[in-house]
């Protein structure tokens, strides 16, 4: 009877013998041990462990080490976080012509740290000789300096440009950015259809973005004929991969009776999603349905907690509702002066609602 190893076991086997060579000075061996380490591939996470083993290797000259090596100095993993020693081990890779670590050291340069000075114009100069060589997530980002004005002069056209480029690559951020362009005129004459071309194109593979700006589109008959089912089984699709603004549209859906029957409950549901994702107008709708019993049984304590989380984002209507709150004592202690403060503030910002209810207090 011939016994197999259990894969535990076999990875076991494998790491012992990893362990060996690397101790042995065998750089490869070494590599891949750290990389095992970091990714906690058949064998527990260790990051200090990982570091440890990516330096040695690195300090014999190995390329891949050299990389993540300064990619656990970027994040802190296994050693002190510190920028200047990423870009120390990035500059390694990159002179010794790795386009990943040349594009990473663009990103160190944008983004810069306590210990590193953000520099745009060397991180423009980075992305370039990257993406002069067909890196595409360079080309992505040499485009959007372009686009921002980060260490080159604005120029949109140079930004579609570049984007086009690493579009070609299936670049999935660069065929987004390319829709907004074509959909506002930035760079290209406004296209409403070859907007929709491309949001479908990523839609259709699987980009939650991309899905909601299709729905968009269809619900407004932008760049396609307007179409609201298809619009609200686009919404879908990104809401359940859990987007947001399409689970707060599909919540305005159901809550409208929009395309679907109206249905409280389900409405609640999708506006909960959102709003547990910090979106503001979702945590309105979601209080203000708590303060209602829509959908849900009253709960004035959940309704004054989801609108003043909307509130201190800015919302309006979700301000004049925790002014009211305030002032009647729904949910929280009641403090008439505060409530009036709140629907003031509201007021200001244009609420409708704020000024036809300051009217009423007094």
């Amino acid at each position: 009877m011939v016994l197999t190893l259990t894969t535990s076991a076999q990875n076991a086997v494998n790491i012992a013998s990893l362990r060996k060579d690397a101790a042995a000075g065998n750089v490869k061996a070494q590599v891949a041990l750290a990389n095992r380490l970091l990714s906690g591939k058949g064998v527990q996470t260790n990051y200090q462990e990982a570091a440890e083993w990516f330096a040695k290797a690195a300090n014999k000259g190995n390329l891949e080490a050299m990389f993540n090596l300064a990619f656990c100095h970027e994040k802190g993993y296994g050693v002190p976080k510190s920028m200047t020693e990423a870009v120390k081990w990035y500059t390694k890779a990159a002179d010794k012509g790795n386009l990943q670590a040349l594009n990473s050291l663009g990103h160190c340069y944008e983004e810069g740290a306590e210990d590193f000075d953000r520099n745009y114009a060397k991180a423009a100069e980075c992305y370039r000789k990257a993406a002069d060589k067909g890196y595409a997530p360079a080309q992505f980002n040499l485009g959007s300096c372009y686009y921002q004005m980060k260490g080159v002069d604005l120029n949109y056209k140079e930004a579609i440009k570049w984007w086009e480029k690493a579009a070609a690559q299936g670049n999935s951020a660069a065929l987004y950015n390319l829709g907004y362009c074509y959909l506002r005129g930035e760079g290209v004459d406004k296209d409403d259809t070859k907007a929709f071309d491309y949001f479908r194109r990523l839609a259709d593979s699987g980009d939650p973005r991309s899905q909601f700006e299709v729905g968009k589109m269809y619900a407004q008959g932008i760049g396609v004929d307007q179409d609201g089912m298809k619009a609200m089984s686009y919404f879908i699709k990104s809401a359940e991969k859990g987007y947001s603004p399409a689970q707060l549209a599909v919540g305005r859906y159901y809550d409208n009776g929009v395309y679907v029957d109206q249905d409280y409950e389900e409405a609640a549901r999708w506006y909960l999603k959102a709003a547990q994702q910090g979106n503001a107008e979702a945590q309105y709708n979601i209080g203000n349905m708590f303060f209602h019993g829509m959908g849900m049984a009253q709960d004035y304590d959940e309704a004054f907690k989801w609108m003043e989380k909307a509130a201190l984002q800015g919302n309006a209507s979700a301000q004049t509702g925790v002014g009211i709150c305030y002032y009647y004592g729904y949910g929280v202690k009641r403090n008439k002066n505060t409530g009036r403060e709140w629907i003031n503030k509201a007021a200001v910002m244009g609420d409708s609602y704020a000024k036809d209810v300051l009217k009423t207090l007094k």
